[in-house]
C-alpha cells in the first residue's frame, strides 16, 4: 500500500516539474521573440533616423509644428518675391549703371523616396540671376577700369542678396528646425537640402561682362571672348593681365596662356630629356625656372607674386614669399 502512495507522489512531483519546465520554456520563448522584435524595431529606427534621439526629435518637431512644410513653402515664396522686387543696387553718377533687373529660378529635385529603411532626400535649389545694364559711355572705358567698376557694383549686389537671404523667414526656419545630426530639415518626411547661388551679368548692348573668382571676362555677340586675370588689394586693382582669348563658335580646344608657356617649354626639351636652357633640371618641366636663380631670396623676390596669383593656398604675400623660398630650396 505504501508503495502505491509513494509512486503517486512521485508522479505528481514529476508532473509539476514538467509543467514548470513548460512554463519556463514558454516564458523564455516569449522573451526571445520579444527581443527579436525589439531588435528589428531598433534596426528600423536607427537605420532610418540615425538614433532613437533623432527619432524622438523628429516626432517632437512634427508634433510641435505639424504644418512646418506649408510654412516653409510660403516663406520660400515670400523670399523669392522679396528678391525680385528688391532694390539691389543704388545707382551712382560715376558707375555707368542704367538699370538692374533680377530673376529667381527655383528647381526642386527629388532624389530618393522615404522607405522603412531610410529617409529620402529633397533639394531646393534657388538661382538668382542679376542683369546689370551699363550705359553707352561704359564701352569706351579701358578694360581695367571696367573691371574695377564691375567689382564694386557686384560686391554691393551680392551683399544685399546675402542680407535678404540670411534675414528671410525661409532661411531662418531652415536653421531653426534642421536636424543637428544631418544638417537637413525634415520636410514632408524627407531630408531637405538647400542650395542657393547668385550670378551677375553686365551688358552694354555690345558685349557681356562677368566677374568670377579672380577673372574678368568680356564676351562679344560674335562669339569672341577675352579673359583677364586680376588681383585686387585695398580697393584697388594692383595687377591686370590678359589670360586668354577665344571664340565660343570655334571647335578648337581651350588653351590658356599658362598652357601655351608649358607647351613652348616642352618644345625646348631635347631628346635626352634636358631643356636647352642652361642650368635647368633634366627630365621634368620647371614652370618657375628655378635654376635661373642662384639663391632662394632672389628667386622669391622675383616669383612670390606668381605664387600668390596662381596658387590658391596662400592667404597673403608673406606666406607666398616663404613658399617661394621653400620651392627653390626643394627644387634647386
Amino acid at each position: 500500500m505504501w508503495y502505491w502512495y509513494i509512486d503517486q507522489e512521485t508522479e505528481k512531483r514529476q508532473n509539476r516539474m514538467a509543467k514548470k519546465a513548460m512554463i519556463k520554456t514558454g516564458i523564455v520563448f516569449c522573451i526571445f521573440m520579444l527581443s527579436l522584435e525589439a531588435l528589428k524595431i531598433n534596426h528600423d529606427v536607427t537605420s532610418k533616423y540615425g538614433s532613437w534621439g533623432h527619432y524622438w526629435e523628429h516626432e517632437h518637431i512634427k508634433k510641435e509644428r505639424p504644418y512646418l512644410a506649408e510654412e516653409f513653402d510660403a516663406a520660400r515664396q515670400a523670399y523669392i518675391n522679396n528678391v525680385e522686387n528688391a532694390s539691389l543696387y543704388e545707382i551712382k553718377d560715376s558707375d555707368h549703371v542704367e538699370s538692374v533687373s533680377v530673376e529667381v529660378t527655383s528647381i526642386d529635385s527629388h532624389y530618393d523616396s522615404t522607405t522603412k529603411d531610410r529617409i529620402g532626400y529633397w533639394l531646393n535649389y534657388d538661382r538668382v540671376d542679376v542683369t546689370v545694364k551699363m550705359d553707352a559711355s561704359f564701352r569706351e572705358l579701358p578694360d581695367k577700369d571696367k573691371c574695377y567698376i564691375l567689382i564694386g557694383v557686384e560686391d554691393e549686389i551680392n551683399q544685399n542678396l546675402a542680407d535678404l537671404y540670411n534675414r528671410s523667414r525661409y532661411y531662418q526656419l531652415y536653421e531653426q528646425y534642421k536636424c543637428p545630426y544631418s544638417e537637413n530639415l525634415i520636410y514632408k518626411d524627407l531630408h531637405l537640402q538647400l542650395e542657393h547661388t547668385e550670378w551677375c551679368i553686365f551688358t552694354d548692348g555690345v558685349a557681356e561682362y562677368s566677374i568670377y573668382g579672380d577673372f574678368y571676362e568680356v564676351s562679344k555677340k560674335n562669339g569672341k571672348y577675352t579673359t583677364y586675370r586680376y588681383r585686387e588689394r585695398n580697393g584697388e586693382i594692383v595687377k591686370f593681365e590678359l589670360y586668354h582669348e577665344g571664340d565660343t563658335n570655334s571647335s578648337s580646344q581651350y588653351t590658356s596662356d599658362t598652357d601655351k608657356k608649358q607647351s613652348e617649354d616642352t618644345k625646348n626639351t631635347n631628346s635626352s630629356g634636358k631643356r636647352d636652357t642652361t642650368g635647368s633640371s633634366s627630365g621634368s618641366y620647371d614652370p618657375y625656372d628655378v635654376h635661373d636663380y642662384d639663391s632662394a631670396d632672389k628667386f622669391a623676390d622675383d616669383k612670390y607674386e606668381e605664387f600668390y596669383d596662381y596658387e590658391d593656398e596662400y592667404e597673403d604675400e608673406d606666406e607666398a614669399y616663404d613658399a617661394a623660398e621653400d620651392y627653390w630650396n626643394d627644387e634647386y
